[in-house]
């Protein structure tokens, strides 16, 4: 039976080494939690807050199984992860960094992407339908089948030297 954390604060080595499965945390806080060698599977975040939390220490079994719905997240780390079907819903990801991250078939829907990074990322029919704010480099990621938004999706042609005219 799935387990609820609601309105903890998990600061810096609070989740060293921890397993943590099935849990939903509902409005907890998460400030440069320490994740190393801690397993999260089945881990659903809800109305949480997370600043800096680097979450390519966890340890891979093969990928790391997290949903995140309506959070804050500011300055985390989810680079070399294989992140295949997690869901990003109505969040507020900030200065983010994805570097080299499976994300096939990921859902950003509705999340505001401000200053996040993606890079050599693999975005196969990833969702970003209703996203904001995103920088996505076509020619340093792949995308296939990923969805877009329109007029954001015009965000994507910032690294190109064209002139758009309406």
């Amino acid at each position: 039976m799935a387990e609820t954390r609601a309105r903890k604060t998990y600061r810096d080595n609070d989740l060293i080494g921890t397993e943590i499965e099935d849990v939903t945390f509902d409005v907890c806080q998460f400030v440069a939690t320490d994740l190393t060698n801690a397993r999260l599977s089945g881990v659903t975040f809800e109305g949480c807050k997370l600043v800096g939390v680097d979450f390519r220490k966890c340890r891979a079994f093969p990928g790391v199984d997290m949903r995140f719905f309506n959070c804050v997240m500011e300055g985390c780390n989810f680079s070399d992860l294989t992140l295949k079907n997690q869901k990003f819903v109505s969040c507020d990801l900030r200065r983010c960094t994805f570097v080299r991250t499976n994300l096939a078939g990921a859902d950003f829907s509705h999340t505001d992407l401000t200053e996040t990074m993606f890079h050599a990322c693999d975005l196969t029919r990833a969702d970003f339908s209703r996203a904001k704010n995103y920088a996505i480099d076509p020619n340093g990621n792949t995308l296939c089948k990923t969805k877009f938004s329109i007029p954001d999706a015009i965000s994507l042609l910032r690294g190109f030297d064209i002139e758009l005219m309406s």
